[in-house]
């Protein structure tokens, strides 16, 4: 399997699953210590989405209507040698 296909799996679920655990805990405290607490969470997650689209504006890739082939040779990829 190609390694770009197992980091995008692995990060994934590995996102997935620290979201999976650490949302519920996080917003079950904040709505244990009242409103205040649940905007300043809303905050939080707002403030992620604006670094996360910042981070997609300085290395993102058009990626519109093209294979991942078409945007980035795979690692397992030969070139062929000309011989003169």
């Amino acid at each position: 399997m190609e390694t770009r296909a197992i980091a995008i799996a692995f990060f994934y679920a590995v996102g997935t699953g620290l979201g999976g655990i650490i949302g519920p805990i996080l917003f079950g405290r904040f709505v244990g210590k009242g409103i205040q607490s649940v905007a300043f969470g809303y905050v939080i997650g707002a403030v992620l989405m604006v670094a996360a689209g910042i981070v997609e504006i300085v290395f993102g890739v058009e990626a519109a209507r093209r294979s991942l082939e078409d945007i980035a040779a795979p690692i397992t990829a030969q070139t062929e040698e000309v011989q003169a």
